[in-house]
């Protein structure tokens, strides 16, 4: 817990990905951003749709290359990646967040263990 609380704290906020064959940064995002992205993912009609499209959003804000936004919007994520490449980017940023902060998805139990160490 102190070496997550530490990351965070010393602007650990990026972390590197390869897409493409390209070198890419993510940015960790705020939880603001990350309730955004959830309530964007509503847009569609069923559960796979509304994952894809709240994975094309969180891909859209966290996805830069020379620390400019690589994607403007879902929608140019959408069109440009394929599902498996947005999946990839979602499961490789819920990795990252984890890992900075192991509590975020943890039980009870697990978050008070946490505290002790």
């Amino acid at each position: 817990m102190e070496r997550a609380l530490y990351r965070l704290l010393n602007d650990e906020q990026t972390q590197m990905i390869q897409l493409r064959g390209q070198k890419l940064t993510m940015v960790l995002l705020t939880a603001q951003e990350l309730m955004e992205i959830r309530f964007a993912g509503d847009e569609g009609t069923d559960e796979f749709s509304k994952a894809l499209y709240s994975g094309a959003a969180l891909a859209a804000k966290i996805l830069k290359q020379d620390d400019e936004r690589l994607f403007l919007n879902a929608e140019e994520v959408l069109q440009t990646l394929s599902a498996e490449e947005i999946n990839h980017i979602v499961e490789s940023y819920h990795r990252w967040s984890a890992e900075i902060d192991p509590g975020f998805n943890c039980d009870e139990k697990t978050i008070e263990a946490l505290k002790k160490v």
